[in-house]
């Protein structure tokens, strides 16, 4: 099979420019999508991660954006509904795959796309599209296998604490490596002692972990 990743800037993409302008992060897989008459509707779904106030001045104000038909959102898990012009097709051919979710780090202004077809040509005409209207960069276009394919996961439930500790972590780069924070300064900015983050935060690895386990 052929596999591409192109580097997209996110300011050239409506979500992209939604996550950089309000500091949220995203990632989101592609569910469905259908044409009717000059647009292609796109249903996503995904999670967002960043402050609260962030994150509920991105919500009320995304519903201005012309690019939106529909959206619900429920403990920072959300549906969407975007629309694009019929010129955006070679995105949506149902033989090509989408090999990870697309993840929109506000930070890097960047994302990746991770796609793959046993049709060369249908890539090719996705970086074509891509690099004249998003500015893509091309990492990587090559015959490889696949040995997996990250769809996203229902993520165990967790408290609002638990969540909120987990987003303090990873938007600080408290599991980046080397560790760019302690974790008593992640207290300090949620505001609770160093007991009380530390046990929302086991809290919050202690369901995950073993959901991730289970995939890998």
């Amino acid at each position: 099979m052929w596999v591409m990743k192109l580097n997209v800037p996110s300011e050239t993409q409506f979500l992209g420019r939604m996550a950089v302008k309000y500091k949220v992060s995203m990632t989101g897989y592609i569910l469905s999508h259908y044409k009717e008459g000059k647009w292609i509707y796109s249903t996503a779904c995904g999670f967002m991660f960043g402050d609260e106030q962030n994150k509920k001045a991105l919500l009320n104000n995304i519903k201005n954006e012309p690019d939106l038909v529909n959206i619900e959102i429920k403990n920072d898990f959300g549906i969407i509904v975007t629309k694009q012009p019929i010129i955006a097709e070679p995105l949506y051919n149902p033989r090509i795959i989408w090999i990870e979710p697309i993840v929109i780090n506000y930070r890097e202004k960047k994302n990746v796309w991770y796609i793959a077809s046993f049709d060369k040509l249908l890539l090719e005409k996705v970086y074509s599209f891509a690099k004249k209207h998003f500015n893509a960069e091309l990492i990587k276009l090559k015959e490889e296998k696949i040995s997996n394919i990250g769809v996203l996961s229902i993520l165990p439930e967790l408290t609002k604490k638990q969540k909120h500790a987990l987003e303090i972590a990873i938007n600080n780069g408290y599991y980046d490596y080397p560790k760019k924070i302690k974790m008593e300064t992640l207290a300090e900015i949620m505001g609770v002692s160093y007991s009380t983050y530390q046990a929302h935060l086991k809290k919050a690895e202690g369901k995950i972990m073993p959901l991730m386990c289970r995939n890998i």
